[in-house]
């Protein structure tokens, strides 16, 4: 018997060792499954994070281009405003002694002018609405340099005015003789007034828009604290950026110490900026809250699959919860065509797989509608209310895309810019409601005689398209397209058009409007009728768009002078007024 203990001894030392039990195990495992799901949302909520500050800038930059497309409605009222007032002069000879009450007349309604004023070639204010301004020299200035050198129409920066204390802008008109050379400068002194104006518009109320000068002095802010007018922000980060380029995003802490998302640009003809800005926590508000929450919703789902495993086992409840968790996966990323309540689910499962198929149902309808909400959007921006024609932005697009198909293919492009003659008048005599019934048929009419065509396949290869098409894939395009540019104002892109052809299309055009034969009783010729100026250059370079817009505006301008009613170019006279 004395190996009796140490062979007890072995049986107990070779007997296997327990654990963990199976129930245990599993739960470890869905522990282990659950961290590859935490590192995904970790992922996801990154992603979701860069995405929606990706939105905010883009938005923010919309927002900025809003308000300088605001400020260029100013400037382009502004300009039109000083085109009245140099003609007056001009047309009646307004005395000296009365042209200061005729300007304190004009400026004292309009909210956003301080006042105008009318200096001679030697810089000298000779007639302002303002009596303080006679005999001020400005003759060192830029924008008075450019008039007097050039002639048209000049901007200055924007700066702090000594009278008024408050940020304003000189626009500047040449006044021209019968000869054509410039006799006088009419000057509006324009204020900040359309900036709260406007940006209590389209400027969200947690967001804020801010103005600086090229110095970067800041001139405005909405909401406007009082104390940040005519900070320097230079020296500051936000500032810095802001003045490095002429367009573009920054997450800085705005003035008010609120650290914000911010897209600036910086408005036309200045050194000005003007910036939109999301506070970067109300932004982030929804990705932080929709982090916890997805966190608590996996913490949940874990919860619920270790209770499963341990009292349902592997094969009666975690198989039909990841079956059901891949559903949901498929639905969520866009597969709307999944059925779960086809597959077979114990009775518990039955209404979980139906509200996902529910749910894939909803997501294919706003799907629909989301896909149908946006291209009523993309006709509404691109499209002119009144005419039906394509608006100014839908033609700029245009422009940019048909500039660039010539650019490379080496073919010349042109542009008539059409003006209905004496549209005020008619407006005046007839009425709104009639102005609009005439823009409309004048649409129509450029509409009709523009050079036509419809999408279609294409012909071989070795066949030649007529002028007004061009290639692209096995299909053709109609290339001419006519929008309204603003106000009475029209434009044609004429694709492939050298200048005795966009002549040519002109005069069909001016000869089109002449047959509508709409009464104007404020003409003498008793109709209404278009002026149109022509331009056509064979692309040299790509940046070179907005040279071919003025020199289409310039040869209208040439039309006018000559008589209206007629078609020119910048060496041209087609026709002329019967």
């Amino acid at each position: 018997m004395p190996h009796a203990a140490p062979q007890a001894a072995k049986l107990r030392t070779d007997r296997p060792r327990r654990f963990f039990s199976v129930r245990v195990r599993l739960m470890l495992l869905a522990v282990t499954a659950t961290l590859p799901l935490l590192l995904l949302g970790l992922y996801n909520e990154g992603r979701d994070r860069k995405e929606r500050i990706d939105a905010a800038y883009t938005n923010a930059l919309d927002l900025a281009r809003q308000g300088a497309a605001a400020q260029n409605e100013v400037i382009v009222s502004a300009r039109s405003l000083l085109r009245v007032i140099a003609s007056a002069r001009a047309s009646f000879d307004i005395a000296d002694g009365n042209c200061s009450q005729f300007l304190a007349r004009i400026a004292d309604p309009i909210p956003w002018l301080q006042t105008i004023s009318v200096a001679g070639l030697d810089g000298r204010i000779v007639c302002s609405a303002v009596p303080q301004a006679l005999g001020l020299d400005i003759s060192e200035r830029q924008y008075f340099r450019s008039i007097i050198e050039y002639g048209g129409f000049a901007l200055s920066d924007y700066f702090v005015a000594a009278r008024i204390k408050t940020p304003t802008i000189t626009a500047a008109l040449a006044q021209t003789g019968s000869n054509g050379e410039t006799t006088a400068v009419v000057l509006g002194l324009l204020d900040l007034s359309w900036f709260e104006n406007r940006a209590k518009t389209f400027v969200p109320a947690s967001a804020a828009m801010l103005m600086i000068d090229g110095s970067g002095t800041i001139l405005a802010q909405y909401p406007n604290p009082r104390d940040i007018i005519g900070r320097k922000l230079d020296g500051h980060p936000l500032g810095k950026a802001m003045l490095a380029r002429p367009e573009g995003f920054v997450t800085e802490a705005a003035p008010d110490g609120v650290r914000r998302i911010f897209g600036f640009v910086q408005l036309p003809d200045t050194q000005t900026r003007i910036a939109v800005g999301f506070a970067e926590s109300d932004v982030l508000a929804r990705v932080n809250s929709a982090m916890w929450r997805s966190f608590a919703e996996v913490g949940f789902i874990a919860a619920m699959v270790l209770v499963s495993i341990w009292f349902g086992g592997e094969r009666l409840l975690v198989r039909p919860i990841r079956a059901l968790a891949h559903t949901a996966t498929r639905i969520g990323r866009g597969d709307v065509r999944v059925l779960a309540a086809r597959l077979p689910w114990a009775a518990e499962f039955v209404p979980l797989a139906t509200a996902l198929d529910d749910m894939a149902g909803q997501l294919h309808i706003r799907e629909h509608e989301l896909r149908a909400s946006n291209a009523q959007l993309r006709e509404l921006a691109e499209v002119d209310g009144l005419t039906g024609l394509g608006n100014r932005r839908a033609f700029n697009e245009r422009l940019a895309a048909e500039w660039e198909i010539a650019f490379e293919r080496r073919q010349p492009i042109a542009i008539l810019m059409i003006d209905v003659d004496h549209f005020k008048s008619f407006n005046d005599h007839h009425g709104h409601i009639c102005g609009d019934d005439c823009l409309r048929k004048v649409g129509g009419a450029l509409l009709d005689g523009i050079r036509s065509g419809a999408l279609g396949s294409a012909p071989e290869h070795d066949t030649e398209l007529p002028p007004s098409y061009s290639r692209v894939g096995a299909a053709v395009r109609r290339a001419d397209f006519a929008a309204r540019y603003g106000g009475e104002e029209f434009a044609v892109l004429l694709h492939n058009a050298s200048t005795d052809i966009a002549l040519r299309v002109a005069e069909g055009l001016r000869t089109a409007v002449e047959k509508l034969q709409i009464a104007h009783g404020g003409k003498s010729a008793g109709f209404v009728s278009v002026s149109i100026g022509v331009a056509s250059v064979l692309p040299e370079d790509a940046d070179f768009q907005r040279d071919l817009v003025e020199r289409a505006d310039a040869a209208l301008y040439r039309a006018k002078r000559l008589g209206r009613n007629r078609v020119a170019s910048a060496v041209t006279v087609l026709s002329e007024a019967s």
